[in-house]
């Protein structure tokens, strides 16, 4: 495995504000594919947010696999675009037949127009006599955000061989958690906090049974640090939030009950045989 370091681009949060707090960042995405003479569209694609938004761009087939991680710092009439990329291929077989692969990662980043196309080689410039290559053209634009605070994604796949993901990449700065407590059949009236990571601890009263409430004090906190290079260059842990939970009544400490900003409910097993169901979900305005 080889490994290329470059010097990393900080991402000022005041940059940020040079398109104000309303403006929303989108990019403009084609994945081409050239075999021979031949150039065809792998697929296309948009995803769309505020303005601190990055992309995650995947691209895998059985003998390439292709990460990147996208981020702007934008400016009046320009901006800045910083990418970590992690790319695998299969470039051969050993004398025993078995596979190959080469792996490299690296960051890049470039000062573009608001007009520009760019051309994104994840393998490296392109070999004049290579029979198959494949690229990213991308094309970041800004518009005002019409109230639509929530990021989109949106994905067309034109070739069934490779298998292409979008996601947009914010960190919340705030997230609705859905709480609810389940006993068999019965559940308690749903409850819902507007709650800000690292902010201040709430507390609330949960009962399916009126004469047997249980008291929480509630906190939402950021996830753990991710633990491999690859997660951190990825930021695959960008929306995931952790709700700490106590209950002072009961000794036993409960758990950090963590999970995505993707409306999927998930269960915590309390002590006295009930069950949380915590949903984390973005807000409406952020």
């Amino acid at each position: 495995m080889r490994r290329s370091t470059f010097a990393s681009l900080v991402l000022a949060g005041a940059a940020l504000a040079a398109q104000g707090p309303a403006g929303r960042l989108t990019y403009g995405v084609r994945v081409l594919l050239r075999t021979g003479a031949d150039t065809s569209i792998v697929g296309v694609g948009e995803v769309a947010g505020p303005m601190e938004t990055g992309l995650r761009l995947g691209v895998h087939t059985d003998s390439t696999d292709v990460d990147m991680l996208l981020n702007t710092v934008p400016e009046p009439d320009s901006f800045t675009l910083a990418g970590d990329f992690v790319a695998t291929r299969l470039v051969g077989a050993s004398r025993r037949g078995l596979p190959l692969y080469e792996q490299d990662e690296y960051r890049r980043h470039r000062r573009l127009a608001w007009t520009d196309t760019l051309r994104l080689h994840p393998f490296g410039a392109p070999r004049a006599r290579a029979r198959r290559e494949l690229w990213v053209e991308l094309r970041v634009t800004t518009a005002a955000s019409g109230g639509i605070t929530r990021p989109t994604e949106r994905v067309d796949l034109r070739d069934s061989s490779f298998d292409l993901t979008l996601d947009a990449v914010v960190r919340p700065r705030r997230a609705t958690v859905l709480l609810a407590l389940v006993r068999g059949d019965a559940s308690s009236v749903p409850l819902q906090f507007d709650l800000a990571p690292d902010g201040v601890a709430r507390t609330l009263d949960l009962a399916v049974d009126p004469a047997l409430p249980h008291h929480f004090e509630l906190r939402l906190t950021p996830p753990e640090p991710a633990r491999t290079a690859r997660e951190r260059a990825l930021a695959l842990d960008a929306d995931v939030v952790c709700l700490r939970l106590s209950e002072p009544a009961v000794s036993t400490a409960l758990t950090l009950l963590c999970g995505r900003l993707n409306n999927v409910a998930r269960r915590l097993a309390l002590p006295s045989g009930d069950t949380l169901v915590a949903t984390f979900v973005w807000p409406a305005a952020r």
